[in-house]
């Protein structure tokens, strides 16, 4: 495999934004071509984002996703988006060679002098069907597991465009950025929901959500062992 490394950086603050369908949102999610940014504890500076209890913080401080994704995400939803430009899903950064299948939530990566970590994968929201103006887009990215992925930052730094991302350490090689989404679009059992759940590195929120699909499935179950 080719060596991994940063196609482009976006960064972007909050405006409002009118999107196809009328509606207005203050967002971020429109970000625009950086050749480098600085990167502290919550994120890229020059960076914000709009839905704060949904987006943001120390888990949620940079959100990647794979140059593979785009077609990928074109193909399933009729479009023709790239991504050299304004941001289409909100996306930091995009990279090569790396994506939904090969990245493993804890994976620690140094990219230029920062050191990061893959904290969940990005759980879509409705404002992607507002951007793309494609109604479908929030669904297909989230039964697809095209997602993209969080980190949180260990070691604040620089990143620039073509740095490599050099893998520094895979506590959690079984669990995939793919793995963790069928979690919630499709789980397969109780008991890998709980295994998710037992991932130190894996953030809260996306906890919070497994934690919701079990509690559906043994709820089931119950009704099950009781007919």
């Amino acid at each position: 495999m080719a060596a991994a490394k940063i196609l482009i950086i976006k960064i972007g603050q909050v405006e409002t934004l009118t999107f196809a369908d009328g509606s207005q949102y203050a967002s971020a999610i429109r970000k625009q071509p950086v050749s480098m940014v600085k990167i502290h504890s919550l994120g890229a500076e020059g960076n914000d984002v709009g839905l704060k209890a949904h987006h943001g913080g120390v888990d949620k401080a940079l959100f990647f996703m794979s140059d593979v994704s785009f077609p990928a995400l074109n193909t399933l939803l009729g479009e023709s988006f790239d991504f050299y430009g304004t941001a289409i899903y909100g996306e930091n950064f995009v990279v090569s060679s790396l994506n939904e299948d090969n990245v493993c939530i804890g994976d620690r990566y140094q990219i230029g002098s920062t050191l990061l970590e893959v904290s969940q994968p990005r759980k879509p929201c409705e404002r992607l069907s507002k951007n793309t103006a494609n109604e479908q887009t929030r669904d297909v990215v989230y039964q697809s597991g095209w997602s993209g992925w969080y980190v949180r930052v260990v070691e604040e730094g620089e990143i620039h465009q073509g740095d490599p991302l050099i893998l520094i350490s895979r506590p959690h090689p079984d669990w995939t950025i793919r793995r963790l989404n069928r979690q919630l679009s499709a789980p397969s059992s109780m008991a890998e929901l709980e295994q998710a759940l037992d991932i130190d590195v894996l953030a809260a929120a996306f906890k919070r959500s497994l934690a919701s699909q079990l509690s559906k499935l043994q709820q089931k179950q119950a009704v099950t062992n009781a007919a």
